[in-house]
């Protein structure tokens, strides 16, 4: 491959890199990540409400890796709270494993609340999320990208030993 092509690549490369990196770190401390809907229970049952009524046994929140926020109802009017996350990782799959299989929503929602239980009714992943999983796709694709060029990774090189003229080396 020509030396200008080359060079073209790995500017290209670099670029979608370097947006990558501002996008990442803009979504990181975003709380757009995950967006819930939670439903309130009262007691050992859920509410038996329709239409109108229902909405006043509704909340909703959005939070991110480090922060969030949203508003809890059980028919006595909005409640706003905000809310610290601890999650330690930034790794996609981790994040979105412990939204699933740990209900993190639910657990967030219940945080310090006494009277009321609350049941996530649906969550989906929002802007950051998204953000973050297509900056990694790009990093992926920009690595194929430059292996295509003929580049040689430097863990792919086999290290080859001379051992001929050993004795003639020692002699001088």
């Amino acid at each position: 491959m020509p030396s200008q092509q080359k060079k073209i690549i790995f500017c290209t490369a670099g670029v979608l890199n370097f947006l990558c990196a501002l996008g990442v770190v803009t979504a990181v401390g975003t709380p757009l990540w995950v967006k819930a809907t939670i439903l309130c229970k009262t007691g050992a049952l859920l509410v038996n409400a329709s239409g109108k009524e229902l909405d006043k046994f509704m909340g909703e929140m959005q939070y991110g890796l480090f922060h969030g926020e949203g508003v809890r109802q059980c028919g006595l009017g909005a409640r706003p709270f905000r809310f610290s996350c601890s999650c330690g990782c930034l790794v996609m799959i981790l994040f979105a494993s412990e939204v699933k299989i740990h209900h993190l929503s639910e657990k967030i929602a219940n945080f310090k609340e006494g009277t009321y239980a609350y049941r996530t009714q649906n969550e989906k992943y929002t802007t950051s999320f998204w953000v973050v999983f297509i900056c990694f796709f790009v990093h992926f694709l920009n690595g194929l990208l430059i292996r295509l060029a003929g580049f040689q990774f430097p863990f792919t090189k086999s290290k080859e030993t001379e051992t001929t003229n050993v004795a003639s080396d020692l002699m001088y």
